[in-house]
């Protein structure tokens, strides 16, 4: 979406969490089906929940959860305050609007007190998202271990960076073995996943299109 200000210059505004009010200021605004379903979507896995679970435990079908994480389907009331019933908060929180900074610096010891368990992987994110942000980027951990520690797909595209270890990537049946430095890029709606191939555990970047929210 392009928005225009009052001079007549154009400013892209796509995937923002802010739009212009009269004289300039920014104002903040509901977040984008997209924006929600991804909220959604990490708070579910943060608290290690399945689909499923979400349908056991607030009475919602796995199927229409699964349209929302994927900004496929818009919820009504009703389903999201089923869905914050069973994330345990109040719909409020996953529908409040986030006034996102130009610039974000994020320190390592900020960081750490970040991280988010993903299955067996662990996820930490490198900042936090900035105005109008279409990527994120993550350090992700692999513990030991032969079998695939995640596996998934979804719209846009992944960047990894081997920091320490060596680790397989498995993308649509492809095998790339990625050891210090090595670097893959790849569309991300081919179904992939990460597999430590060494005894200790595996230190990669990450960087994701549409961003995780973390």
């Amino acid at each position: 979406m392009t928005l225009r200000s009052p001079s007549g210059n154009s400013r892209e505004r796509a995937g923002s969490d802010r739009v212009d009010a009269p004289g300039g200021a920014f104002q903040p605004r509901d977040p984008s089906p997209g924006e929600l379903g991804r909220r959604i979507k990490m708070l579910r896995v943060e608290r290690g929940l399945t689909l499923k679970d979400l349908e056991e435990r607030g009475g919602i079908s796995a199927t229409h959860v699964s349209e929302i994480e994927r900004g496929k389907a818009s919820p009504t009331v009703g389903a999201l305050g089923r869905i914050a019933r069973a994330l345990g908060m109040r719909p409020a929180t996953l529908v409040e609007p986030r006034v996102l900074p130009e610039v974000s610096l994020m320190r390592a010891s900020e960081r750490r007190g970040r991280r988010v368990q993903w299955g067996a992987v662990t996820l930490e994110p490198l900042t936090e998202p900035v105005h109008g942000s279409a990527i994120s980027g993550q350090i992700v951990t692999l513990p030991t271990g032969r079998e695939p520690a995640l596996v998934h797909r979804h719209e846009g595209e992944e960047w990894v960076t081997a920091l320490a270890g060596v680790a397989e990537i498995r993308v649509d049946g492809r095998s790339f073995v990625l050891r210090e430095g090595d670097s893959l890029h790849f569309r991300a709606h081919l179904e992939h996943g990460y597999v430590n191939l060494a005894d200790r555990p595996a230190v990669l970047v990450m960087v994701v299109r549409p961003r995780l929210t973390l």
